[in-house]
């Protein structure tokens, strides 16, 4: 596949590469050349250099010298930390003052967890995208930038965990996901510290849970509660 139609950016380029990177298998290990993906994209390599640079600080890429960049891998030792520190990092935010949820978050919650799985079957990048829509919505919401940024950050190891499961069939299933966008939307109603509070606890759990992401299934929910595994 190569970009010629018009000339990407570096954040879309790292917005190309970063989906590759979640939806590989886990325990790929590819190896990303700037002078390869400049020729895929249609760009010089200075914009490539960008879009690694910014998956290199995201973690999801190790910048070797003379070799190249290499996906990082997932450590399933660490898999419990990545989701400790990701729900204390939305727990902290339900620590900073209350606020009310804009509609114009508020709203996409809502019609992310309105979809419906067994209408059409949603496939692994239809997952992708309703969590990178959610990622992006929650750090959006975060009103001081540096937490933010570390939010996004840390979201995107939770997104090639949460993938992982689903592929691996550990548990994450799409109508949990989905039902977590609905929990989520719920709790907007009440402000934004319920909003991240919920979140922290759903995080949490998710990365203790033997059954992972199904913590989001709330019982009052018949949209999912009577869902099977």
């Amino acid at each position: 596949m190569t970009f010629h139609a018009t000339k990407p950016r570096a954040d879309d380029i790292a917005d190309a590469i970063r989906k590759r990177i979640c939806l590989q298998p886990q325990d790929e290990q590819s190896l990303l050349l700037e002078g390869v993906l400049a020729d895929e994209f249609g760009v010089s390599r200075t914009p490539v250099r960008q879009a690694l640079q910014r998956l290199a600080y995201e973690g999801l890429i190790d910048v070797r010298t003379g070799v190249g960049s290499v996906v990082s891998p997932l450590d399933p030792a660490q898999r419990g930390m990545h989701f400790a520190v990701h729900g204390e990092l939305l727990g902290l935010v339900a620590r900073l003052p209350d606020a009310r949820v804009p509609q114009d978050i508020a709203r996409p919650l809502g019609l992310i967890g309105a979809q419906d799985p067994s209408g059409r079957p949603m496939d692994v990048e239809d997952v992708y995208a309703v969590l990178t829509d959610l990622n992006a919505l929650l750090s959006r919401l975060i009103p001081d930038p540096v937490i933010a940024d570390a939010h996004l950050v840390s979201g995107w190891r939770i997104v090639r965990w949460l993938l992982a499961d689903l592929r691996n069939g550990n548990g994450t299933r799409v109508d949990a996901v989905l039902g977590l966008c609905r929990t989520l939307r719920r709790s907007a109603e009440n402000g934004r510290v319920a909003l991240f509070r919920e979140a922290s606890d759903i995080g949490l759990a998710a990365g203790t849970s033997s059954t992972r992401v199904s913590r989001v299934q709330a019982p009052d929910d018949p949209t999912v509660a009577d869902k099977k595994p």
